[in-house]
């Protein structure tokens, strides 16, 4: 029981205040590979802690020992024998919490891939049929639309596709940056970065924390590609890119509004002196793997009143 406790209090601990923390910190902006790991690292430790929460709790039953004694005794081909007493009411209840959490997660990640697969399939389809290569863009795939943008499609081959409105309104140094942004995504595969923290906050559309989340990471994602497109062009050049894009993609709604808060944010970020920190990142880096290593320690750790 003294085990299923520390974890839930490490739970909560991840949950309030190092998320509010983290959503609310911009020196992760000077830091953003390294934060997302850090968000990672956050998401991976409140899974571990609330699933051996109550596994812990409904394992005395079954087993006698907890998680750390059933691994033990699993990896040693011993199949504990089952107990006589029963599960008491908390035993049942951490049980079953455990296995509804674990489809969720599950369920969520295989809803949303399947979901995914499909659409990418689609789109590959249709930019197949609409789309031409041209010589002086290689490497990119060229959609005749009047609006301006940009996206990396991502996939085994993964491509490019850029507008005809995004060439015209664009300079060839801004275009050589926006396409620059669209390879560092499918070269980093911001796609599997997102993919989970999407995946959870669709599951939950109502949870404004999940989404705050989602949000922030989608923004540190853009911030990590912007980076690695300043290593091939100015940061000008970028600056006024993500503006014209900004200008272009325009509409008056909320979600609008907050995608251009972000942007403007990407914008200053993109005109500053300071966009790198070694320090931040190292800090960051460390403070996954303690985020990571804490409830695990906990768990298999030999605590005494369980």
């Amino acid at each position: 029981m003294t085990r299923a406790i520390v974890l839930v209090l490490i739970a909560i601990l991840l949950l309030w205040p190092v998320r509010v923390a983290l959503l609310r910190a911009r020196w992760t902006e000077v830091a953003p590979r390294a934060a997302i790991v850090l968000w990672q690292s956050v998401g991976l430790a409140l899974g571990v802690a609330l699933l051996g929460a109550c596994f812990e709790l409904g394992s005395s039953a079954s087993t006698g020992a907890g998680p750390r004694r059933a691994v033990t005794d699993f990896t040693s081909s011993r199949l504990p024998l089952p107990s006589s007493t029963g599960m008491r009411p908390s035993e049942l209840f951490g049980m079953t919490a455990g296995l509804i959490l674990v489809t969720l997660l599950l369920g969520s990640l295989v809803v949303r891939a399947v979901g995914i697969a499909r659409t990418r399939a689609r789109q590959r389809m249709l930019i197949d049929l609409v789309g031409t290569e041209h010589e002086e863009l290689p490497g990119t795939v060229v959609v005749d639309h009047p609006r301006a943008t940009a996206f990396g499609l991502p996939g085994l081959k993964g491509r490019v596709v850029v507008s005809s409105g995004a060439i015209d309104a664009l300079t060839a140094d801004e275009l050589r940056a926006v396409l620059a942004h669209e390879r560092a995504h499918l070269h980093a595969h911001h796609d599997l970065v997102l993919f989970a923290f999407r995946s959870l906050a669709s599951s939950l559309p109502e949870s404004r924390s999940l989404e705050a989340v989602s949000s922030r990471v989608g923004t540190l994602v853009e911030m990590a590609a912007d980076n690695r497109a300043l290593r091939e062009c100015e940061p000008v050049a970028l600056a006024r890119a993500l503006c014209a894009l900004a200008d272009a993609g325009t509409r008056p709604d909320r979600e609008s509004a907050s995608a251009a808060t972000r942007m403007n944010q990407r914008i200053e970020r993109a005109l500053g002196v300071k966009r790198r920190s070694s320090v931040f990142a190292l800090a960051s880096v460390l403070a996954a793997v303690g985020a990571v290593a804490l409830p695990l320690a906990v768990l298999f750790a030999p605590l005494s009143g369980r």
